[in-house]
């Protein structure tokens, strides 16, 4: 983005650029962290493209200890829900000397 405004200084006009990430970048930016850190990598992803201006090589430095960090604790946090919600209806089986398996009746 480019806009023309007066020097203070030397009373000439001058150009000021900004750098932004436009929407396509955003995008392109979500959906790369979609695909290698899920859905806390979309949001990562995206925040990092505004906050570097667009800048991709950054992001990239950025992104790659990130995406390993997100996979990380997004599959800890899926093991633990996952194992919370697990529940084994079998009952233990013990084996007595002559090799036979009997059930073991447990009162609860």
């Amino acid at each position: 983005m480019t806009q023309s405004t007066p020097d203070p200084v030397t009373s000439q006009e001058t150009l000021l650029v900004r750098s932004t990430a436009t929407g396509f970048e955003q995008a392109i930016a979500a959906m790369a962290g979609l695909f290698t850190a899920g859905p806390l990598g979309v949001l990562a992803a995206w925040g990092a493209i505004r906050g570097l201006q667009g800048k991709w090589a950054p992001w990239f430095v950025l992104g790659i200890p990130a995406a390993i960090a997100l996979n990380i604790f997004q599959i800890a946090l899926l093991a633990a829900i996952v194992g919370t919600s697990y529940t084994e209806d079998k009952q233990p089986i013990e084996i007595d000397q002559r090799g036979e398996n009997q059930e073991q009746i447990i009162h609860i």
